[in-house]
């Protein structure tokens, strides 16, 4: 019965991206405006978490100032799925027509100096239209990204097929420590492209840094990994210059991640993340609950667990 289930969302999500694909730019953006209108409107999607994030990151704007950011980043929203669902259809062409790459000195001296490059984004800009960096500009190392699955197998496979076009090694998000080690091991340098601004799960709440005016919990994985194979990490700013076209600035975070204390690739990466989104606040995911974990309750939750312990193991 399951196995029918899947079948039946694979055809559906199949059909929606084969059509959302072929239509042209100006047709996508067409159908994104409806999107926005049942999505900010009628469905009100998330409002209210909106809302509450854009109050307490920018309380030194105004209701108005808030409200018209509110508006943009479903705009923006909207526009940034169906550019990810074009992708399937974009040639290498069509992608480096949309995005421009300043910097990009600064991944060929890495690269040069013997060193594989984390290459830190965050919901910014169009991270599905990326990959194709490998097949353009960095042909002679590997590429890497790393992929959660997804639960219906068909629409797994799918989505897997569509990444690979682009020549690039997809590596399992759960299971990215031993292909990493095995390329670093075999003297092999690579480059991986990572979303970094995801919220940890409450297993993982390990750094804290001040971001956005919220003491927040960012993930320390990319930064482990880079230092494990003493690559060098960068922090890819994008810049949206009008709908559809995209600027990718290369900022160096370090040369090499296992040289610096714990916590200062993560904390450069979110230093960097502020100011992009302060520069363009509408241009991220504000649908998400960024702050849902607060780090005094953390704190507390977690020593009354360890005091839990301690009491059952003297008994």
């Amino acid at each position: 019965m399951k196995d029918f289930a899947d079948r039946i969302a694979y055809f559906f999500f199949y059909l929606f991206v084969q059509l959302v694909s072929l239509l042209p730019f100006r047709m996508l953006y067409w159908l994104s405006d409806v999107f926005y209108f049942l999505c900010y409107y009628v469905v009100r999607y998330r409002r209210k978490v909106v809302y509450s994030n854009l109050k307490s990151a920018f309380p030194e704007k105004s209701e108005e100032e808030r409200k018209q950011i509110e508006k943009e980043s479903y705009h923006w929203f909207c526009d940034i799925i169906l550019e990810s669902v074009k992708a399937f259809r974009m040639s290498v062409e069509d992608l480096n027509e949309r995005v421009k790459y300043e910097d990009m000195d600064i991944m060929h001296q890495h690269i040069n100096n013997g060193k594989s490059v984390y290459m830190d984004m965050a919901h910014t800009g169009p991270w599905e239209w990326v990959p194709n960096i490998y097949l353009e500009y960095f042909k002679d190392i590997a590429g890497a990204e790393l992929y959660r699955h997804v639960k219906n197998k068909y629409i797994d496979e799918f989505l897997l097929k569509g990444r690979k076009r682009f020549k690039t090694l997809v590596i399992p998000k759960d299971k990215a420590l031993f292909p990493l080690a095995r390329l670093n091991r075999d003297g092999k340098i690579f480059a991986i492209g990572l979303l970094a601004d995801q919220t940890p799960s409450r297993g993982n709440l390990h750094f804290w840094t001040d971001f956005l005016n919220h003491d927040t919990a960012f993930l320390q994985g990319p930064e482990r990994l880079a230092k494990m194979t003493k690559s060098a990490v960068v922090y890819l700013d994008f810049r949206r210059e009008k709908r559809g076209y995209y600027i990718c600035r290369f900022i160096d975070i370090c040369a090499d991640a296992s040289l610096e204390p714990d916590g200062e690739v993560t904390k450069r990466y979110a230093n960097l993340l502020e100011q992009s989104i302060r520069r363009a606040p509408a241009i991220w995911f504000w649908t998400h609950r960024r702050w849902k974990y607060d780090h005094q309750q953390i704190i507390r939750e977690d020593a009354a667990r360890e005091a839990a312990k301690q009491e059952k193991t003297k008994v």
